[in-house]
C-alpha cells in the first residue's frame, strides 16, 4: 500500500485539533506523593473534574516547560500511566525540564545529541520513548534537520505490519531496538511530509488513526493506465509510488528499475533497454510534466522510438512487454 494515495486525506486532517478527556482523579493519587502537584491541578483542571487537552493546547503551553510536560502526559494517557510511571517522572522533574530546556535552546542537533538524550533518560523510571517522543513533539525539537514526531506503540504496531511501501526499508521495530529506528522514522517522515505538500504531523496522525485499520483487495493486482501518470510503470504494478527522473540523455528514467520512457507529443514511449543511473545535476521529474500522454511500445531504433504509432491497449500488454526488458 502506498500511502501517496491517501495524500489529500492526510494533507486535511485536523491534526491540532485532536482532543482527549482526562478526570482528575486519576491523578489523585499522585498529587499525595508530588508536592506540587495539587496547586498545578488547580490551575489546570479549573475546580472541574474533567479536562479537555487538544494538540493546539499542548503547543500553547511552551512557555511552560512543567505545564507542558503534565498536559502531555494527560493528553496521551487519560486513564493514567502504567504502575507507577507518572510519579517516577515526576519525582525526576527536575531534569526533565532542564534536558528539554537545552534542547529546545540548542540550534542543529545531531544523531549524536539524540544518543546522548536516550542514556540520560533512561535514569528516570518510566520514561520511554512512546512518552518523551511526545514532549520533544510539542517542544518542536529537531534533530540533523527533522521535526520530532510520536512514536508509540500503535504506530510501532503499524510499522510492523509492513503495510505501507514507504516505511518497508525501517526494518522490524522492537522495544530492543526503536531508539535506534526513531530517527530513520524522521527522516522518511520528513521527507514524505515535502512530497505530499503537508507536515509530518499529518502523516503521523493518519499512522495512528488509520494506520492498521485499511483494508485492501489482495485478489487483484495493479493495473496499469493507458496514460502516463509520471511514475515507473514497473513499481506501479507492484504496488510502489516511483518518481522517474531525467537523465543525460533526455530519458526519463525509474530511480528503482532503470526502466526508460521517452516523451513524444503525445506518447510517452517505453523504452525497451534499460537506464545506467545517470542522472542530470539539475533534477526534473515525470510527474512533473506528465499531461495525458499514451503509453506506446518501442518499434523502432531511432527517435521518436516509435513510428508507425501505437499504443499499447491495455494493462496486461504493458506489463508482458516491461517483463520481456532484461537489460
Amino acid at each position: 500500500m502506498n500511502l501517496s494515495k491517501y495524500k489529500t486525506l492526510i494533507s486535511n486532517l485536523p491534526v491540532r485539533q485532536q482532543c482527549f478527556t482526562t478526570k482528575r482523579s486519576t491523578w489523585l493519587k499522585a498529587e499525595q506523593e508530588i508536592d506540587w502537584l495539587e496547586d498545578l491541578n488547580n490551575k489546570l483542571f479549573g475546580g472541574l473534574e474533567t479536562l479537555n487537552v487538544s494538540r493546539q493546547d499542548i503547543f500553547n503551553s511552551n512557555n511552560s516547560i512543567r505545564e507542558l510536560i503534565l498536559k502531555t502526559i494527560y493528553w496521551g494517557y487519560t486513564g493514567g500511566m502504567r504502575g507507577n510511571h507518572f510519579v517516577n517522572i515526576l519525582k525526576e522533574i527536575q531534569l526533565l525540564e532542564k534536558t528539554l530546556r537545552y534542547l529546545k535552546s540548542t540550534a542543529n542537533l545531531t544523531t549524536k545529541d539524540f544518543a546522548d538524550l536516550t542514556e540520560k533518560f533512561k535514569i528516570i523510571p518510566g520514561l520511554g520513548l512512546s512518552t518523551y517522543s511526545k514532549l520533544l513533539y510539542f517542544l518542536e525539537i529537531e534533530f540533523d534537520g527533522n521535526p520530532c514526531l510520536i512514536l508509540d506503540q500503535r504506530l510501532i504496531d503499524v510499522f510492523n505490519s509492513k503495510f505501507y511501501n514507504e516505511y518497508s526499508t525501517m526494518g522490524k521495530i522492537s522495544d530492543y531496538n526503536k531508539e535506534g529506528i526513531y530517527l530513520s522514522y524522521l527522516d522518511i517522515t520528513n521527507k514524505l511530509s515535502l512530497d505530499f505538500s503537508t507536515k509530518g504531523e499529518n502523516i503521523e496522525q493518519f499512522l495512528f488513526m488509520f494506520g492498521n485499520n485499511l483494508k485492501t483487495d489482495n485478489k487483484s493486482s495493479p493495473k496499469l493506465s493507458q496514460i502516463w501518470n509520471g511514475y515507473c510503470p514497473e513499481s506501479w504494478l507492484q504496488d510502489k509510488t516511483v518518481r522517474m527522473r531525467l537523465n543525460q540523455w533526455d530519458f526519463f528514467e525509474s530511480e528503482e528499475t532503470r526502466l526508460q520512457i521517452c516523451l513524444n507529443g503525445i506518447q510517452a514511449v517505453v523504452l525497451n533497454f534499460r537506464g545506467k543511473g545517470k542522472f542530470r545535476s539539475t533534477s526534473s521529474f515525470g510527474d512533473e510534466v506528465a499531461n495525458g500522454q499514451f503509453l506506446s511500445p518501442q518499434n523502432t531504433d531511432r527517435p521518436p522510438f516509435n513510428n508507425p504509432t501505437v499504443i499499447f491497449k491495455d494493462s496486461e500488454q504493458i506489463e508482458d512487454y516491461i517483463t520481456a526488458i532484461t537489460e
